[in-house]
């Protein structure tokens, strides 16, 4: 079992303040026009819930009337630890309730990363202290009513081994689909890390009108499905999981699904300091 290492940190760790949190995120959305895409892919931001949750709730609110079986959760793998392609096999667990990993799509696709001669494995270590799936599992328990979970984190991926990822978990939703079964690609990552506290300063002035259009630029890309621009913009940035959206934007692409920003803003935009902020943004595909 993978317990819950930021319950009380990033979110509450009260079932029932937590889902009265998430629930009032949903409240303040205004998405009727998004209320009938039928959304089987996203972007959503991992950071603290008083930051990023009412972005992360754009895409979830879409998720109330569609009901899939397994939620791909492509992770930062913030600790570099673990191979370029991690697994867990554990089960997670948090104050709602626990949610059972999908052995069968591991093994699917552990089989062909390794036919692939990809770096791929599971390692429990590389997870253990890795917050960006766990934060996504509370809004997930909220709108779903039963899932399963492929925990995997992303690193140090090459453009072609993007494309190869992409191809290879885009089959195997086809082919689940075949048999009935419904998977959901998740990305889960920040866009980017401005200020000395992350390195990266690429300007002095304007901040929020330049980290804006520096995040727009790569989101332009996406909504393009533009997999190869996308990549190239993300390395100029500090986007932590630009692996792992630039895999979710391969799937989409593969799936020929079309993509919609639904809400970009900053932590700056929350706090009111620009001298050090991130970027957050939910993308859904559909």
């Amino acid at each position: 079992m993978r317990h819950a290492i930021v319950e009380g940190k990033f979110y509450p760790e009260d079932k029932t303040t937590l889902k009265k949190q998430i629930e009032s995120f949903f409240s303040q959305l205004e998405v009727a026009s998004l209320k009938d895409r039928n959304v089987r892919a996203g972007i959503a931001p991992h950071a603290g819930y008083v930051y990023s949750g009412k972005c992360a709730a754009f895409l979830c609110h879409l998720l109330r009337k569609n009901q899939f079986d397994t939620f791909l959760i492509l992770g930062t793998n913030h600790s570099g630890l673990g191979e370029k392609i991690t697994f867990s096999i554990d089960d997670f667990d948090n104050c709602i309730g626990k949610v059972e990993s999908d052995m069968e799509v591991i093994e699917e696709i552990l089989v062909s990363g390794k036919k692939n001669k990809f770096d791929i494995g599971v390692s429990e270590e590389a997870h253990k202290y890795e917050h960006s799936i766990e934060v996504q599992l509370p809004f997930l328990q909220v709108v779903q009513k039963q899932f399963k979970i492929v925990p995997c984190l992303v690193r140090d991926l090459s453009l072609m081994e993007v494309e190869k990822l992409g191809k290879i978990i885009s089959n195997i939703i086809k082919e689940s689909e075949k048999k009935g079964k419904k998977i959901f690609v998740l990305a889960s990552s920040d866009f980017t890390h401005y200020g000395k506290a992350y390195g990266f300063l690429p300007f002095a002035d304007k901040v929020r009108e330049n980290l804006y259009a520096l995040d727009n630029r790569a989101i332009e890309k996406i909504l393009k499905l533009d997999v190869e621009r996308f990549y190239g913009e993300a390395r100029r940035t500090t986007i932590c999981g630009f692996n792992a959206v630039a895999v979710s934007v391969a799937v989409a692409r593969n799936l020929g699904l079309s993509a919609e920003k639904l809400c970009y803003y900053t932590s700056g935009d929350v706090s009111g300091k620009w001298d050090n902020a991130v970027g957050y943004a939910s993308v859904a595909f559909s």
